[in-house]
């Protein structure tokens, strides 16, 4: 290959990957690889950033009015109060159920499971993580306000960081460019 031959191809390939589509591509990839494993160690391993189980669901008894939850099955939560009656004394229904053992019992009476937190009652904070685009750059992140709101009161109240990727979630994207780079080369070798 002569010299005037290489310095054509190199300064191809330069225009390439200065091409906005090229970098959106390719940090597409990066974050659409992250993104299951992010929501897989929050939403199901119930796992902080740094390995370690986001914490336990609180056991302090509390009462609940089951119209007040939204997107969760509410059959399970029959209005009673602490004694087991549906009734007041004056014949008038309670409207909300008392929960001895606290959030973890609602998470149970909703079908949801209890000896772990995984921030995933009705899936709204799931939900609400997203790749988004933003000129060149893809990037992962929580997409409603009231739900990014819910995660950093979690963050607080467990102390634990929980919405930073890991270092094994950065490598994945890492890779994950890495690889498109190479398909990219492919493509136009």
């Amino acid at each position: 290959m002569s010299l005037e031959l290489l310095k054509a191809r190199i300064e191809a390939v330069g225009q390439i990957f200065s091409a906005e589509g090229t970098q959106q591509r390719i940090s597409a990839a990066a974050a659409f690889a992250v993104i299951g494993e992010y929501k897989q160690r929050i939403f199901t391993d119930g796992l902080a950033t740094d390995g370690t189980p986001i914490g336990q669901y609180s056991t302090r008894p509390f009462y609940q009015n089951p119209n007040a939850l939204v997107g969760v099955p509410t059959s399970g939560i029959v209005p009673q109060g602490r004694s087991g009656k549906t009734q007041f004394n004056n014949g008038k229904p309670y409207k909300t159920k008392y929960l001895a053992r606290g959030y973890a019992e609602l998470r149970e009476l909703t079908g949801r499971q209890s000896g772990t937190v995984d921030l995933n009652l009705s899936g709204s904070l799931e939900r609400s993580i997203q790749v988004v685009q933003e000129g060149a750059t893809a990037s992962i992140r929580y997409t409603n306000e009231f739900e990014t709101v819910k995660m950093e009161g979690n963050e607080t109240r467990f102390s634990r960081t929980i919405s930073e990727p890991t270092e094994d979630e950065r490598e994945t994207g890492i890779r994950a460019a890495q690889l498109e780079v190479q398909a990219i080369l492919n493509e136009i070798a």
